[in-house]
C-alpha cells in the first residue's frame, strides 16, 4: 500500500489509520473515491441512527463539519411538522403542538425529539375526531371542559386517545394529500400511545 496515498486521504478528513488503508484497498487506490466512500459510510450511520433519509443525514454531515454525533443530535432535536404541504411556512404560525406527558403530565423526555406541530389549518382536518371525546375533564384543575381550547393547553389521557385514533383512523377521504396527512399523525399519534399517559395538545392562536 502507498504510504503517500494514506498520509495525503488522512490529511483530507479524520480517518483511522486501519479505515483509510481499507478504503483505498477497496478503491483501487483512488484517493478521491476512498473519501467520498468514507463520508457516504458515515451519512448511513446517521441514516440508521437518527432514522432519517439520506439527503437530510448529508446535510446535517456537512452543516456540522463531518460531526456525525453532532449531526445526528441535531437532526433528532427538530420539531417534527405533519402537513398536507410540501413546504410548510414558518414553524411560528398559528397551529398546534403536540407532545406525550408522563403521569405527572410532565413532557415525556426520549432519545429523539418526540413532539410534533399541526398548522391550523391541517388540524381541521382531525379537529372533529378530538371534538368528539369532549366534555372531559381536566386533570390539573380537575374541571370539566366542553371543547378543545385553541389558544391554550388541552390533556388527553391515553384511553380517550385510543378513542380518537380509532375515529380518525375510521375516517374517509378521498384527497392523497389528505390520507397522507392523516397516515402520518396515526403513525406519530399510536407510537406515543405506546409510552405515554397523555397527549398534550397546545393551541397557539
Amino acid at each position: 500500500m502507498d504510504s503517500t496515498k494514506i498520509k495525503i486521504l488522512r490529511s483530507r478528513t479524520a480517518i483511522p489509520l486501519d479505515v483509510a488503508i481499507q478504503l483505498l484497498k477497496e478503491n483501487n487506490g483512488d484517493i478521491d473515491a476512498s473519501e467520498q466512500a468514507f463520508h457516504h459510510n458515515k451519512i448511513r450511520a446517521i441514516v440508521f441512527e437518527a432514522e432519517c433519509d439520506y439527503e437530510t443525514a448529508k446535510e446535517y454531515y456537512e452543516l456540522c463539519k463531518y460531526d456525525t454525533t453532532k449531526a445526528i443530535e441535531r437532526i433528532n432535536d427538530r420539531t417534527v411538522r405533519i402537513s398536507t404541504r410540501e413546504k410548510p411556512t414558518s414553524r411560528n404560525e398559528i397551529g398546534f403542538s403536540i407532545w406525550p406527558a408522563d403521569n405527572d403530565i410532565n413532557y415525556y423526555k426520549t432519545k429523539k425529539r418526540n413532539d410534533v406541530f399541526i398548522a391550523d389549518y391541517d388540524f381541521d382536518l382531525i379537529l372533529d375526531e378530538f371534538n368528539s371525546v369532549f366534555p372531559i375533564q381536566n386533570p390539573w384543575n380537575k374541571l370539566i371542559e366542553n371543547s378543545l381550547d385553541h389558544c391554550g393547553y388541552n390533556y388527553f389521557d391515553n384511553p380517550t386517545c385510543q378513542i380518537i385514533l380509532e375515529r380518525i383512523k375510521q375516517s374517509k377521504t378521498d384527497d392523497p394529500k389528505v390520507l397522507e396527512f392523516k397516515t402520518q399523525f396515526i403513525t406519530w399519534f399510536e407510537d406515543k400511545l405506546n409510552y405515554a399517559t397523555y397527549i398534550v395538545v397546545f393551541g397557539t392562536l
